[in-house]
């Protein structure tokens, strides 16, 4: 095992095979930064720990609670913090139905496309502009909460659903949106959350109703 520590101090514990030792040691920084950097704008991490679980299965990822298994080819940035972000959206605040699945993928998306641009807004145009172009291939055409079950963890949940949370950031503006996630994982973190309930938390940060946000993606 390899422990560490993020700069605020939530505690690291990664076990690796020994080949990958260097490619975690890399991206142990990232993770670090990027869980203080949630812990800012969501509300405390949530768990004794977070680590990361090597496993010899071609393009794994997959995050559980406080662990996140990757295969070799998946060690990279993006995927590290994406699975992050589930640690809050999908771990400490787990959805009432599948079919709100957008909500999971959909942030997690975003959110590694926001922490990774760094707050540059020429970064992120760049990287809203590769989920727009991600979000085109092989759409199911569907509503992002009535997807068909072979289309469930594909391109709508994640980058359409992406999409769908920078239009609400857009709408309601950064103190909104993150005074209105903080409450979210403040009321809801342990336990689940319907849509329903997400956007009255969203709604009450805003001041008002969002309904024209959400009605063009969900029905």
């Amino acid at each position: 095992a390899l422990d560490s520590a993020s700069p605020a101090g939530i505690p690291m514990r990664h076990y690796v095979f020994p080949d990958l030792v260097p490619q975690i040691q890399a991206l142990d920084p990232v993770a670090g930064d990027a869980l203080d950097w949630m812990a800012q704008r969501f509300g405390p991490y949530p768990f004794e720990r977070f680590g990361v679980v090597t496993a010899d299965v071609r393009r794994l990822s997959l995050e559980t609670q406080t662990m996140v298994l990757l295969s070799d080819q998946m060690l990279i940035d993006r995927v590290v913090v994406h699975e992050i972000s589930h640690m809050w959206f999908g771990n400490w605040v787990s959805l009432d139905s599948w079919a709100d699945l957008w909500r999971n993928e959909g942030f997690a998306t975003y959110i590694a496309a926001l922490y990774l641009s760094g707050d540059d807004p020429a970064l992120l145009a760049a990287e809203l502009a590769k989920i727009r172009e991600d979000a085109a291939k092989n759409p199911s055409g569907a509503p992002l909460n009535q997807l068909p079950p072979d289309k469930l963890f594909g391109t709508d949940a994640y980058n359409g659903g992406a999409l769908l949370v920078h239009e609400l950031r857009l709408e309601i503006g950064d103190e909104a949106f993150f005074n209105g996630l903080r409450t979210y994982f403040a009321r809801y973190g342990g336990g689940t959350a319907s849509h329903e309930e997400f956007q009255a938390v969203m709604e009450e940060a805003a001041g008002r109703a969002l309904d024209g946000v959400f009605v063009g993606w969900l029905k």
